[in-house]
């Protein structure tokens, strides 16, 4: 596998992703029903899939990989334990977590073998 050129800008946007998703699902409200039934799982499942993808992209060797991914989806049961336990007007949800991990899973399965940001560092690169 070819390294990363912009190692540190990658590593800060999944820092930053997660930060981010981390505001927006302890912040207060939110609780009102989406439009569409179950958009919700959905989105969660699309935040943690790319949260899963930077993070099976920043890694070359598998054990960091492996550890990455898990973070991500520890980090998911954490808001979701937050969720039940502050103030926030926000409800823990089991099947939130589950699209949470379910979307890590398909995140990492997607750019396990083929590293998107090598792909996007190339494209960038050229003159």
């Amino acid at each position: 596998m070819t390294a990363l050129r912009w190692p540190r800008f990658w590593r800060a946007l999944w820092i930053f992703g997660m930060l981010l998703g981390c505001y927006l699902s302890l912040r207060r409200g939110g609780d009102e029903l989406p439009p569409i039934p179950h958009l919700d799982k959905l989105i969660h499942a699309t935040g943690y899939a790319v949260l899963a993808a930077l993070a099976v992209c920043l890694y070359e060797k598998p054990g960091p990989r492996w550890l990455a991914l898990l973070w991500v989806i520890v980090l998911g049961g954490l808001i979701e334990i937050a969720q039940g336990l502050l103030p926030t007007g926000r409800m823990m949800e089991a099947a939130d977590f589950a699209a949470n991990a379910i979307g890590a899973g398909i995140g990492a399965a997607l750019f396990w073998q083929h590293n998107a940001l090598v792909m996007i560092e190339r494209i960038f690169s050229r003159p």
